[in-house]
């Protein structure tokens, strides 16, 4: 009997102390999981894409509760500037249970800006049963904010020159290595000191402003505008032949010559076209293109010349 009493009080001291372990490590994996979520930008999903869960890091950088998203798609924080290839890229990727790395812009609850680096993974049961996607995220803002001062001119916010000659100069290599053709645009804005004498900086600043984003809404994606200095500007055109450049450039003269981009007076441009020729070093390349503009100005401005 005394036997029995013993062996029974040691199987309950194991089974109490077996309980204290188990809930001693659950504790520890609760912990553990509430300082993964509360550090972590991640969220989970269905086969679908239906959100099915998100850390506490994502709920704070998105702006958005968890049961405000849970079931919905992750194009809730979408970014129109994000192209449409992108996400076929991303779907092609994981829809082969493959790993998708990438970079995108999205938008929090209030419409605030965000960039991040994301990594999705597929999810399988225990019977290799595919049952989801989980999203892991790096919020790299800041470092997309110091990448763009870097390339781009503050007042127009089009690409700089020095960015721009990093460009061309791959460009040119590729050019001299696998012969693709390839146009460059110089402009320059007619009679921009008068403008500047007669109404001030400021003014025009707002020209250099309005010239800028012209150019950029009537050049294709592929296309690269930046700031050359002063009040002139460089289009860069890949894959292009020289009369399509010309025509560019004329269409571009027109749209300046015909908008109010000062209701004082009527602004016009000049254009030097030029297209690059094989083992032709970027000092001449720019030079032709130079001497076009120059005949442009010296004709009457408001004018394309083609080298």
């Amino acid at each position: 009997m005394i036997l029995q009493i013993f062996i029974e009080r040691v199987i309950m001291n194991n089974l109490n102390k077996n309980i204290e372990l188990v809930t001693k490590e659950f504790n520890q994996l609760k912990r553990l999981q509430s300082i993964i979520s509360q550090s972590i930008l991640y969220t989970t999903s269905d086969t679908d894409a239906k959100i099915t869960s998100v850390s506490k890091a994502f709920e704070k950088l998105s702006g958005y509760k968890e049961s405000e998203i849970i079931g919905k798609s992750h194009n809730l924080f979408r970014h129109p500037d994000t192209p449409l290839d992108f996400y076929e890229n991303l779907w092609n990727t994981i829809e082969k249970n493959e790993k998708f790395e990438g970079e995108l812009k999205n938008y929090t609850r209030d419409n605030k800006e965000y960039w991040i680096k994301l990594v999705i993974d597929p999810m399988f049961d225990d019977d290799g049963v595919k049952i989801g996607y989980v999203s892991y995220r790096e919020n790299i803002t800041n470092t997309k904010k110091l990448e763009y001062i870097s390339t781009h001119d503050t007042l127009t916010n089009i690409y700089n020159r020095e960015f721009f000659n990093t460009k061309i100069e791959r460009k040119i290599k590729s050019a001299k290595r696998y012969g693709n053709e390839f146009c460059l645009i110089i402009l320059d804005i007619d009679h921009f000191k008068k403008v500047n004498d007669t109404y001030g900086h400021h003014v025009g600043d707002t020209v250099l402003v309005k010239i800028a984003q012209t150019i950029k809404d009537n050049i294709r994606d592929d296309d690269m505008v930046a700031r050359w200095g002063g009040e002139e500007f460089v289009i860069l055109l890949p894959h292009t032949e020289l009369e399509g450049a010309c025509l560019l450039a004329e269409k571009l003269r027109v749209i300046i010559e015909n908008s109010e981009i000062l209701k004082q007076q009527t602004i016009t441009a000049s254009f030097g076209v030029g297209i690059y020729k094989n083992n032709e070093s970027q000092t001449s390349f720019f030079e032709k293109i130079d001497n076009a503009l120059y005949i442009a100005k010296k004709n009457g401005r408001n004018k394309v010349v083609k080298f």
